[in-house]
């Protein structure tokens, strides 16, 4: 029961008491004052009758005795009149039964009046010759002690229902601030921080409106300092001081783990970029000077990484600069080169070189084979042919590709991933996301595979989402893979007899930037309501932060069916983490470049632990993704981490 209700209920109590106690006083009262009218007026006429009829009864005269007894009695005020002798006999007797009209036999019954005898001697002279006996006739005041407890409780019904509509209102108006302090309090469970003003009158309330927009405050302090604390070590571990990219520490903790992780990196290329004649360039004009070329650039070079979603920008050392894109074609190898190229021309062309020869670019193609150090080795061969080719040259190395990666044209991957989704021949995979230290199971991630050959797919190679979403995404039919595994997924649930698993679905950046995507996903979560709540989509950092109106309103449309949202592969970029208290997503999973190794990494170990802490400050899940390895499962809880996936987990079956 409400504050409110529970006060209402006390005050009615307390004003029924009250007329209770009002009113059995008052009608004791009554009841006693008509008592004692019915007494003294029964007495009141037998003394007068007394003396009116004492000279006739010594004359014995009977008839006049009568006449003025049937005066008296006729008149209806009396029960009873009797005139008798001194041995008891009646001379005279009159009796008028109770008739009551108007009044309730109940009523009579519960408040019965007592009707005491008048008393009256008849002399003859100093000699008692008889006497009279006068009772009055209750049924007048019955009548009026009817009619007072009658109106009594008519007043009462409506001063009280007037009491009650004046309380409710005043205590809506003094209890009003608590509904806003109420509303207050799941705002900061919302991961919201609003100050309540104007401050109520009341001074009790006002106390409590003051203490809760004291927290409010606190609260986003502590998360605003916590914020800037691990925004402030990651710059310091993870960013170049000079420029703000990351740097080689970074990248090479991002490279390790993509080339480790298939799932997502199947081929690729790293770009090494490297500023020719920069010692002398410091040498000659200053270190303020350099630092100035070198930030000029990173922004030019941050141009070109803005063109390709999935990459990684690094400025490694000096003037070395990297750049590692994700699945890239054949044909966009020459574009990029080239728009590298240019933004070193560029440097030369804002006047902050007089040389027009800027710097070189070697580029090395990852096809699956290669190591991290490897990959490294071929960019930096690379990097050095070009140096020999002349001004602003780049060079291209590849190895030969694996047969699983053998070159298709744009069009024979449009017809086999179009003939996967329309003969059905996508599969899914699942792989164990568990609760750190008991192990229980949190949920599932759903992975996409096709089989390589369509016309045998029971017996076939199932080709990893690493070897063909690139391919996917640049012919735009990531809306149709989306949509299959979704709808594939709704079936497996309806038939499951498992009504308890959660599920994770990747999402492609670009089904959510689809006009008509999300209204069919409502329509889906529509049909298969009772599932809905077993779903969880997952969208990358860097698609979160570039799509924040389209993430925004798939938020809600999810939330309307209980589905959940997650952000895969988090820290990735230096974006501010402040945006995580307006999306209000469920699970945030940290990404695998930070868990290589973490536990003989101290500075990894600081920035998972802070950002798990603002994490659940914002009610937010926290997993570890590409857990390989037991020391890595062990250190995790006291990183406060509350998941984690990888194959020292569970292998995608």
């Amino acid at each position: 029961m409400t504050l409110s209700k529970q006060l209402m209920v006390l005050i009615a109590t307390l004003l029924l008491l009250v007329f209770l106690g009002t009113f059995l006083i008052s009608v004791h009262n009554t009841r006693d004052y008509l008592e004692k009218q019915l007494e003294s007026h029964a007495q009141d006429a037998a003394t007068s009758l007394g003396l009116s009829i004492s000279p006739y009864l010594a004359e014995r005269d009977l008839a006049t005795i009568t006449s003025m007894t049937d005066v008296i009695f006729d008149r209806g005020f009396y029960r009873s009149i009797r005139i008798e002798d001194m041995q008891g006999k009646p001379l005279v007797d009159r009796v008028l039964p109770v008739q009551l009209e108007g009044v309730p036999e109940w009523f009579i019954d519960a408040l019965p009046l007592t009707t005491p005898e008048g008393t009256a001697a008849l002399m003859d002279g100093w000699v008692q010759r008889g006497q009279v006996l006068v009772r009055s006739h209750p049924g007048y005041a019955y009548r009026q002690l009817w009619q007072n407890i009658a109106g009594m409780l008519r007043w009462f019904l409506v001063s009280a229902a007037i009491a009650l509509l004046i309380g409710v209102l005043l205590l809506k108006r003094v209890l009003r601030p608590l509904k806003s302090v109420e509303g207050q309090a799941d705002a900061i469970c919302n991961r919201e921080f609003p100050i309540l003003e104007p401050l109520p009158r009341t001074p009790d309330i006002r106390r409590i409106v003051e203490a809760m927009n004291r927290m409010s405050a606190k609260v986003r302090q502590m998360l605003d300092e916590l914020e800037r604390l691990a925004a402030g070590f990651r710059r310091q571990a993870y960013q170049h001081p000079v420029t703000g990219l990351a740097n080689k520490r970074f990248f090479m903790d991002l490279l390790v783990n993509q080339i480790d992780s298939t799932e997502e990196f199947s081929h690729g290329l790293l770009c090494l970029v490297q500023l020719k004649d920069f010692k002398r360039y410091n040498d000659e004009r200053g270190y303020s000077a350099g630092d100035a070329l070198l930030e000029a650039a990173a922004r030019e070079l941050e141009k070109v990484s803005k063109q390709w979603p999935r990459s990684q920008l690094a400025h490694l050392a000096g003037a070395d600069f990297a750049l590692l894109v994700e699945e890239c074609a054949d044909d966009q190898v020459a574009p990029l080169a080239e728009q590298l190229v240019a933004a070193l021309a560029g440097l030369y062309a804002s006047g902050k070189l007089d040389n027009p020869d800027v710097g070189h670019v070697g580029i090395g193609w990852f096809d699956g084979r290669q190591s991290a150090s490897e990959l490294l080795a071929e960019a930096d061969m690379a990097l050095r042919s070009a140096q020999r080719q002349g001004a602003n040259g780049w060079h291209f190395s590849r190895l030969d590709a694996t047969e699983v990666v053998r070159v298709r044209g744009a069009a024979e991957w449009r017809e086999f991933i179009g003939e996967a989704v329309e003969r059905d021949r996508i599969r899914l995979q699942y792989q164990p996301v568990v609760a750190c230290g008991d192990r229980q199971l949190l949920h599932q991630e759903v992975l996409v595979r096709i089989p390589q050959d369509l016309e045998n797919p029971d017996h076939s190679r199932l080709l990893t989402a690493g070897l063909f979403m690139p391919q996917v995404e640049s012919l735009g039919m990531a809306v149709d893979i989306d949509k299959a595994v979704i709808s594939r997924l709704l079936r497996q649930l309806r038939d499951s007899a498992d009504e308890q698993t959660r599920y994770a679905v990747n999402l492609s950046l670009q089904s959510i930037s689809t006009d008509g995507f999300v209204e069919w996903l409502s329509g889906q979560l529509a049909e298969h309501r009772d599932h809905a709540p077993r779903l969880i989509f997952e969208l990358p950092e860097y698609g979160v932060v570039s799509f924040i109106d389209r993430v925004t309103a798939l938020l809600e449309l999810l939330a309307g069916y209980g589905a959940k949202l997650s952000i895969d592969h988090f820290g990735r970029s230096f974006s501010s983490l402040a945006y995580l208290r307006s999306l209000k997503v469920d699970y945030l999973k940290i990404d695998g470049s930070f868990m290589r190794s973490i536990e003989e990494n101290s500075d990894n170990q600081f920035f998972v632990q802070a950002l798990a802490e603002i994490a659940h400050g914002l009610e937010i899940v926290v997993i570890a993704e590409a857990v390989e390895t037991e020391s890595v499962w062990k250190i995790l809880p006291s990183l406060h981490v509350d998941g984690a996936q990888g194959y020292f987990i569970g292998r995608p079956e």
